[in-house]
């Protein structure tokens, strides 16, 4: 089985890779723009999903595609809407051009979020919530799901999309400033510096461990005959205030260095996206149905497992 992964040296994408490494049953390709790691198993491809061709790259036949490529953050969005069109529309486009050309169509799964809904009455989420973005990045997020579905309609592509809650437990550091926030804390944290709570530090989320993401889109393809053409709301389903895993945090951090710090509230800046202020917690029933997908950490294991 042929394998390729975009965005390849992302969080996600990196973790997935290094799960794959260890299968020889997969013949694994991994695209990047930048540098990539140095890993005889893998062939890299590095290319410009928006401005070069998939066609300069000589790729055999790809029996399942997995879509991390793509620009992450709700504040550059709104700065330029024009390169987040690109790096989370158009380039998923051109992939989806190129390879609906193969004989058999390859399973493509797209890496989307739960913010895609926009803020809810209801703090549980799933898919039957109708999408009402009140963001840039989540509208172009919600188009590219939209294009991987009509694709699916027209018989050119098979795949679903995985819209993911809080995701943490990754090593990885080019991030930005508003994505994996509680693997920065933790470097905060372990550096011996006060975190900082914007607001009371109720806000709800749903933190999902990166093993438990990898095993999910794993699953995804594995079980194609169910989740062709769904989308899907992937998170464990358990709700933490944004006070309790700061502080659970700043506590795991101290019990391994020694150093205290601090958790201090203070006013919101201004600017702040309405989306930060949302209750976010995420009911993944239908994808653990077709899939048999169950998380296996919470928050304090998972933490504990990233860690220690």
């Amino acid at each position: 089985m042929n394998i390729l992964i975009t965005g390849a040296t992302g969080l996600i994408g990196s973790a997935l890779a290094e799960r794959l490494l260890g299968d020889k049953g997969y013949s694994l390709y991994c695209q990047s723009r930048g540098a990539a790691k140095n890993a005889t198993e893998v062939r890299w491809i590095l290319m410009d999903l928006v401005h070069d061709s998939w066609g300069a790259h000589n790729l055999p036949n790809i029996d399942v595609i997995y879509h991390f490529a793509g620009q992450t953050s709700t504040y550059s969005a709104r700065q330029d809407q024009m390169q987040d069109l690109e790096a989370n529309v158009i380039g998923f486009l051109r992939l989806l051009m190129h390879f609906k050309q193969q004989d058999c169509p390859p399973f493509v799964v797209l890496a989307g979020t739960v913010t895609q809904a926009g803020l809810v009455e209801s703090n549980q989420i799933d898919e039957k919530i109708k999408d009402r973005p009140i963001t840039f990045y989540d509208i172009s997020k919600l188009t590219a799901e939209m294009y991987l579905s009509q694709f699916v309609k027209e018989g050119w592509i098979r795949g679903c999309t995985l819209r993911l809650a809080n995701v943490y437990g990754g090593g990885w550091v080019g991030q930005q400033s508003d994505r994996g926030v509680i693997d920065k804390i933790f470097r905060k944290a372990l550096n011996g510096e006060n975190l900082t709570i914007y607001g009371d530090g109720i806000c709800l989320r749903d933190y999902i461990y990166i093993d438990d993401v990898v095993s999910a889109f794993l699953l995804a393809s594995k079980s194609a005959e169910n989740t062709n053409g769904q989308t899907y709301c992937v998170g464990t389903g358990l709700g933490v205030t944004l006070n309790d895993a700061f502080y659970k945090v700043a506590s795991l951090a101290s019990s391994i260095t020694g150093n205290k710090v601090q958790c201090l509230k203070v006013p919101s800046p201004p600017g702040l996206s309405p989306i930060e202020f949302r209750n976010t917690v995420v009911d993944s029933s239908a994808f653990r149905k077709a899939t048999g997908w169950a998380p296996l950490y919470d928050l304090d294991s998972g933490l504990n497992t990233a860690y220690r």
